[in-house]
């Protein structure tokens, strides 16, 4: 298999594909058990995402010019961040939503080049880290972001996400 990897801004003629890709991870994390997500299956967007399209924060790797995988990246903090992270003043970091990659693609190593991309970017554009969360309970997630050098900063306890409510660990990877 080529590795030719990138990673391109979303424009409003994908959004079409971000949504298909979205709704199979959905119908993928449903089939495991998991009500993580289940609001796309019910046409109910959290995170805006054609606004977020508009506004450059949406994010999808190509492998060979076929789509793999996509994020979200914002560099101001959701009411959801604030809530998990506390409110950060000065827009320092970035933060990672939705990262899922084509169910067809797994085990290829694509969260980890869609990662370093992000980690990448966020250098560039001068943030000082990337910040995600994920489900406490989720083994596989947990051990990927930790591969990838991602520090556990703190684990919030039953927090209500609305579709669940879970334990969230948080993750920081400093930038250089």
């Amino acid at each position: 298999m080529s590795r030719n990897f990138t990673l391109n801004q979303a424009k409003a003629e994908h959004l079409e594909m971000i949504e298909l890709l979205l709704k199979e991870t959905a119908l993928w994390l449903k089939a495991k058990g998991s009500l993580q997500w289940n609001g796309i299956l019910e046409g109910n967007d959290n995170h805006d995402t054609a606004s977020a399209i508009d506004r450059g924060e949406v994010f999808y790797g190509a492998l060979d010019n076929e789509l793999v995988g996509m994020f979200i990246m914002w560099d101001h903090q959701s009411e959801w961040d604030a809530a998990l992270w506390g409110t950060d003043q000065g827009n320092k970091f970035y933060y990672l939503h939705r990262l899922n990659i084509k169910r067809d693609k797994a085990g290829m190593g694509i969260p980890q080049l869609m990662i370093n991309a992000a980690k990448d970017y966020a250098e560039k554009e001068q943030k000082r880290a990337l910040r995600l969360d994920c489900i406490a309970g989720n083994e596989f997630l947990n051990r990927m972001y930790r591969n990838e050098s991602f520090e556990l900063i703190d684990c919030k306890e039953d927090f209500n996400a609305g579709e669940q409510i879970n334990d969230f660990n948080l993750y920081q990877y400093q930038l250089k």
